[in-house]
């Protein structure tokens, strides 16, 4: 995607007014600038750390900071591939967040607590925020299609200097909508703030000169009172004619949807459709105020990893749905707990995430295997020295084997498979099952028939990972 003309004065120094004029400072986020126009320094080699036997292009996890799975993608061709780039990064909210993970349910309380990332800038100053901010979004435009949309998901602690900074990386001309997402009620603390609640999110979504946008609709019931029935028995509903030209109205009048009163005004009729109540309702176009969109603490307890900054799957498919059509390339690269992967791949989409934090990078593999998404992870940064898995082989024929973990005791996945060199080949997997009540993960794997040594890889909810090798032994 082309970068825009040089903006107004005005946005460029609201932007820059924060900026310290020294450039960028080495703070704990890597700070160097994504320089549009020049050459990306690129590793070498691009190893593959996992996969899946079915291995796919289509699913990719790619480890590391924003900017370093730019690089690595434009290494392999995705500069300007992806219908849509969706971005949630920390929320400038100078806090600590820790990942749950409840091992059997709410009843005995079981509960691992792991700290998953830092929102921690240094000072009120936004400064160092937006020095992190900015290369990263430089980079993502740089992923995009002609016809793709940025999306990128704050609150109100930094929406209005991040449009402003997308204002000046790609022009004001490529501002599509702010969407305003209510993601929790208006109850305790906040309803008891002495002011209005601060209970939204803000998405501010940015395209290319080609973008366009599908809103979905939803049904709204309507009472009966306000049903009517045209001379062919079709309910309907109506409303004036309000800023429909004549012209309009001619064409409306032709499709059989104008309901002239007895008075001589003019109305617009919309036809309703029954919804899964068998209640009649008409069919809205939705708008820029997303207030159906429940936050994730009344979803389903299958859905909800423990990640503290997880969102909705409700929204992403939303989001995913309106700017992509089946197959389009979807990128996250501040991947959390795989939400974008999981909604891509339940849609049709192909995805690729990216994530540097080790507690994001578990969670969202488990979370992709229990979806079935045959995952794939890319440029593997695990430490060089695992922790030691005991686990044992039951041999059950002549290359038929059994294997057993006994620890870590509680994984959040496990893998059985083989190395190709350098890159573990996944035969088995099993994830820890989420829900209200303990429901555990197989300790046992099913028989695998493959011949040679086989390799067990346990992963932990704070991303450590447990491997051993064993060979083939009765028992």
């Amino acid at each position: 995607m082309r970068l825009s003309s040089p903006i107004p004065v005005s946005a460029r120094s609201a932007v820059r007014a924060r900026l310290p004029s020294r450039g960028w400072p080495v703070l704990d986020w890597p700070q160097r600038r994504f320089r549009v126009g020049q050459p990306l320094r690129l590793d070498s080699a691009w190893p593959v750390g996992e996969r899946t036997t079915a291995d796919s292009d289509d699913a990719l996890f790619v480890t590391g900071d924003a900017l370093d799975v730019v690089a690595k993608l434009f290494g392999h061709g995705y500069e300007s591939k992806a219908k849509v780039v969706y971005l949630d990064p920390p929320f400038f909210s100078q806090e600590d967040y820790v990942h749950e993970a409840r091992l059997d349910g709410h009843a005995d309380g079981r509960v691992v607590r792991t700290d998953a990332f830092q929102d921690r800038w240094g000072a009120s100053d936004a400064a160092p925020y937006l020095e992190m901010l900015a290369p990263r979004l430089e980079a993502a435009v740089r992923l995009l299609r002609a016809d793709g949309t940025l999306w990128l998901h704050l609150d109100y602690r930094a929406a209005y200097f991040a449009r402003l900074l997308l204002e000046e990386i790609m022009g004001p001309r490529a501002f599509l909508n702010e969407i305003v997402w209510r993601r929790a009620p208006n109850l305790g603390r906040q309803a008891a703030s002495h002011q209005f609640g601060r209970t939204l999110d803000t998405i501010l979504v940015y395209g290319g000169p080609d973008a366009k946008l599908v809103p979905p609709t939803r049904l709204e019931p309507i009472e009966a009172a306000a049903i009517r029935f045209d001379d062919e028995g079709r309910p309907f509903t109506s409303a004036p004619r309000g800023d429909y030209t004549d012209a309009s109205v001619a064409k409306l009048a032709a499709e059989g949807r104008v309901h002239t009163s007895a008075s001589g005004k003019v109305y617009i009729k919309y036809f309703l459709v029954k919804n899964a109540d068998d209640v009649w309702c008409r069919e809205r176009r939705i708008d820029a105020l997303w207030t159906d969109i429940p936050p994730l603490r009344h979803a389903a307890a299958s859905e909800r990893t423990g990640y503290p900054t997880q969102k909705p799957l409700a929204l992403l498919e939303r989001i995913i749905a309106a700017a992509s059509d089946p197959g389009d390339l979807v990128i996250d690269l501040f991947a959390g707990s795989g939400t974008t992967g999981e909604a891509a791949y339940r849609l049709g989409r192909r995805f690729v995430l990216g994530d540097r934090g080790a507690v994001s990078r578990a969670t969202a593999r488990a979370r992709l295997w229990r979806a079935g998404v045959p995952l794939k992870i890319i440029q593997e940064t695990e430490p060089l020295g695992y922790q030691a898995a005991i686990a044992s082989v039951e041999r059950l024929g002549l290359l038929s084997r059994r294997v057993i973990l006994s620890a870590p005791k509680d994984p959040l996945a496990w893998a059985v498979g083989g190395m190709d060199g350098d890159t573990f080949v996944i035969h088995w997997h099993a994830e820890r099952k989420l829900g209200v009540r303990g429901k555990g993960i197989a300790m046992e794997s099913p028989p695998i028939e493959v011949g040679g040594p086989l390799v067990v890889r346990a992963y932990a909810d704070d991303g450590c990972v447990w491997q051993s090798t064993l060979e083939a032994s009765a028992r």
